[in-house]
């Protein structure tokens, strides 16, 4: 049986001593930073797993991976952590993100109220689509007569007759 490396005493010495790994610091600051997003999505996160991780990685640190997130990645947490915000959903991303760090850095949700759902926009009233079936050539009535025009005599048979 293989034995496995701890990832986070890893992380700790490449971070203790970058000049011992020149080469891959770069790349371990961004797989940091993608952990700690990943740990932001995680469903199991709670209100206050969130404020110590906030406590843990101090507030600017904690603010720059919040700009990380994407609209949906940042509503998404708030909508988790602050479901009663009357904003919540329609804000604007950077709003979201200043959310998450305020209720990271202890800040209490909004309380009271219903959860607000935000109606959904009901389509247009479309206009209504002509059909075929009801156009004047399909209701007309047969009369008895032919109007088609007589056909016309081909003049490339005539040519060729002469």
């Amino acid at each position: 049986m293989p034995l496995d490396v701890d990832g986070l005493a890893l992380l700790k010495a490449i971070m203790a001593a970058p000049d011992a790994f020149p080469d891959i610091v770069g790349e371990a600051a961004r797989a940091a930073r993608a952990l700690v997003i990943r740990q932001l999505k995680a469903k199991t996160l709670t209100l206050s797993g969130l404020r110590r991780m906030y406590e843990c990685l101090g507030h600017e640190v904690f603010t720059l991976v919040a700009d990380d997130l994407t609209e949906a990645e940042a509503r998404t947490l708030v909508a988790r952590f602050d479901p009663r915000h009357p904003d919540g959903m329609t804000a604007p991303p950077h709003w979201l993100r200043r959310q998450i760090v305020v209720l990271a850095g202890g800040a209490e949700p909004c309380a009271g109220g219903k959860t607000v759902r935000t109606p959904r926009p009901s389509a247009p009233a479309a206009a209504p689509v002509v059909r075929a079936i009801g156009s004047p050539a399909f209701t007309a009535r047969w009369d008895g007569q032919d109007h088609d025009p007589p056909p016309r005599k081909d003049k490339s048979k005539a040519k060729g007759k002469a």
